[in-house]
């Protein structure tokens, strides 16, 4: 099914079921994997803030799909998914290496696509996301469902996204 935005969310650690990675205390506060495999709440706003301006939206948490599943291959999962704007959250800092390479596999399977990144760690580290060639744009601060719904907008009639702030 085509759809017009897919939201997904990474692991923290992409390649973490290859790696043997020692991880140290993430939050002595909340208790969490390394994974942070609960997808931010954020993406449910949106898809249904979108959805009610008439887009088609999907959220896909690959965090879970990778930790349930030993054999689950996220990169041929990625290529069959088809939408023209791919959103990927970089809320925690921790989450970087994901992201990143979230955002590449995408490129390398939907070169024609765009990728879009958000959260905390998007908004304050933006310019150095604008320096990564997977990433197009990046949705800096909170409650970015009008803004987004313009950009998805200028994606649906072929109009470069110049004034969407």
């Amino acid at each position: 099914m085509a759809v017009d935005l897919v939201l997904l969310h990474p692991p923290s650690v992409y390649d973490f079921r290859r790696k043997a990675i020692l991880y140290g205390p993430v939050s002595d506060l909340i208790p969490s994997s390394s994974m942070f495999e609960m997808y931010p709440i954020g993406f449910t706003s949106i898809a249904e803030y979108l959805e009610s301006a008439g887009y088609r939206v999907r959220i896909v948490n690959l965090a879970v799909r990778m930790l349930e599943d030993d054999k689950f291959d996220a990169e041929a999962f990625i290529k069959r998914l088809k939408a023209p704007l791919f959103g990927i959250d970089l809320h925690w800092l921790v989450s970087s290496h994901g992201a990143i390479e979230v955002a590449r596999i995408v490129k390398k399977c939907h070169p024609q696509s765009r990728v879009i990144l958000g959260g905390f760690s998007s908004t304050y580290f933006y310019k150095e996301l604008m320096d990564y060639p997977e990433v197009d744009y990046v949705m800096r601060g909170d409650s970015t469902e009008e803004p987004l719904r313009n950009l998805l907008g200028c994606i649906r009639n072929r109009v470069e996204p110049e004034a969407v702030p």
